[in-house]
C-alpha cells in the first residue's frame, strides 16, 4: 500500500470516527437547551439595557415554539434569530459545521463559508499595500506572524513598520495579539529604532480587535501621567440590568521607555473594532494625538465563551465598558478629529487620511519651531 492511501485511509478512519462521536454526543433535550441559553444570557448579558432589548418578552415568544420534539435545526434557527436581535458583533451560536454571528447581517456559516469570512466590513477605504508600495519606504518590515485557524483564516503578519519620509514613523496593526511577549518585543524594537522620530502615524484601520493589555505598553510609550481611559462593568445576575462597580480603567507612562511631546496621527475606520477601540481611548490621553478617518465601530463589550448542555458553544458580552467620561459608546464608535471619506481616493491609488496624516505632523513641527525661534 502506497503512502499516500494509508494517509487517506487513516484520514478516513479519523473522519469517520469524529461524525461518529458528533451523531452519538450527549444532546441533552431541547427545553433545556433553550433554557440554559436564556438564563445565561439572562443572568450575565451587560448589554440589554443599553439596547433597549426586554429580554423576557423574546423569552415568552419564542419558549412557546420550543417543546420536546423540536429538533436540533429548528433549535439552532431559534437562538440565532434570537442573536440577531441582539445584533451585537460580539456574540455568536456555534454547533458542528454550522456558526451565526449576530450583528453582521449575514445568515448562518458552514466550514468553507469561514474560509472567505473577515470581520471586516467592506469599506474599501483603506489598502495596507497602497501604503507599503506608494508611502512607505523600501525599507519598511512585518513582524509577528500568526496562523489562524480562526476567522480571518489564514497566515498575516500584525505588525507593519517603517519610514513615510526621513523624519515620520509609520506603524500599522492588523489586530490586537494576546501573543503578551511578542507584542512586547516588536513594541521595544520599534521604539529604538524609531523613537529620535519627528512623529508618528498609527495606523489601525482595518484592526478586528483582540486583546488590548499586551498593546497598553505602546500607548503608555506615548503618555505622559496617569490617567482613566475607560469605565467599565461586569454584569451580575441580580437583573438583566444589573451591574458590579465599576471599574476605572487606567494608563500610566512606561518607566523604561519613553517618545514625549511628539505629534502623533491616530487613523481609524470603521473597521477599527474592540480591543483596537479600547486602543484608541488610551492614546485618545496622549498629548499631541490627532484621531484622523471616520468613526470606529462601536463594540466594546468584553465576551465570556460557554457551551449548551449539548455541546453548542456560545458567546455573549458580559461587560459595559464606557469612555473616561462614562459616556457609552456601544453601537455608536469613537469619532474622529478629522473626518475623511477615503473611499473615492482609494480608487485613484491615494490614501487622503495618510496624506493628511503626515500633513498634519509636519504642520505641528513647523509651528512648534516658529514659537521656540529666537531671533
Amino acid at each position: 500500500m502506497s503512502r499516500i492511501l494509508k494517509y487517506l485511509t487513516v484520514g478516513l478512519i479519523i473522519l469517520i470516527f469524529g461524525i461518529w462521536i458528533y451523531l452519538n454526543r450527549e444532546r441533552g433535550n431541547p427545553v433545556e437547551n433553550f433554557n440554559y441559553f436564556h438564563n445565561t444570557f439572562n443572568e450575565k448579558y451587560a448589554l440589554f439595557e443599553l439596547k433597549s432589548i426586554d429580554w423576557d418578552s423574546i423569552y415568552n415568544y419564542y419558549s412557546e415554539k420550543i417543546n420536546e420534539k423540536t429538533t436540533d435545526d429548528e433549535l439552532f434557527s431559534i437562538l440565532q434569530e434570537i442573536l440577531s436581535k441582539l445584533d451585537d458583533r460580539h456574540c455568536y451560536i456555534y454547533r458542528f459545521n454550522q456558526i451565526y454571528f449576530s450583528g453582521f447581517g449575514l445568515q448562518d456559516l458552514n466550514y468553507l463559508n469561514l474560509l472567505s469570512f473577515d470581520f471586516r466590513f467592506k469599506t474599501e477605504d483603506f489598502s495596507l499595500k497602497l501604503i507599503e508600495t506608494k508611502y512607505l519606504k523600501k525599507s519598511f518590515d512585518k513582524s509577528l506572524k500568526v496562523y489562524s485557524t480562526l476567522p480571518p483564516i489564514g497566515i498575516r503578519n500584525i505588525f507593519t513598520t517603517g519610514w513615510l519620509n526621513d523624519s515620520i514613523a509609520y506603524l500599522h496593526m492588523t489586530e490586537m495579539s494576546n501573543r503578551a511577549n511578542d507584542v512586547h518585543n516588536t513594541i521595544v524594537e520599534f521604539h529604538d529604532k524609531y523613537k529620535d522620530a519627528k512623529g508618528f502615524v498609527v495606523d489601525i484601520r482595518d484592526n478586528i480587535g483582540g486583546y488590548s493589555l499586551p498593546v497598553k505598553e505602546l500607548a503608555e510609550i506615548f503618555v505622559e501621567k496617569e490617567s482613566i481611559y475607560a469605565i467599565s462593568r461586569l454584569r451580575n445576575s441580580d437583573s438583566t440590568n444589573a451591574f458590579k462597580e465599576p471599574e476605572y480603567w487606567k494608563i500610566k507612562p512606561n518607566t523604561e521607555r519613553r517618545i514625549s511631546k511628539k505629534p502623533i496621527a491616530m487613523l481609524i475606520n470603521k473597521n477599527t473594532q474592540s480591543a483596537a477601540e479600547l486602543f484608541t481611548l488610551m492614546m485618545k490621553n496622549v498629548p499631541n494625538v490627532k484621531l484622523i478617518g471616520s468613526r470606529t465601530s462601536g463594540i466594546f463589550g468584553d465576551t465570556q465563551i460557554g457551551k449548551l448542555p449539548n455541546g453548542w458553544e456560545y458567546r455573549l458580552s458580559v461587560r459595559k465598558t464606557n469612555d473616561a467620561k462614562d459616556i457609552p459608546l456601544e453601537g455608536i464608535g469613537i469619532n474622529p478629529d478629522k473626518f475623511i471619506d477615503n473611499r473615492k481616493f482609494i480608487e485613484i491609488n491615494e490614501d487622503r487620511v495618510l496624506e493628511s496624516a503626515i500633513n498634519y505632523i509636519l504642520t505641528f513641527n513647523e509651528t512648534t519651531e516658529k514659537n521656540n525661534y529666537v531671533p
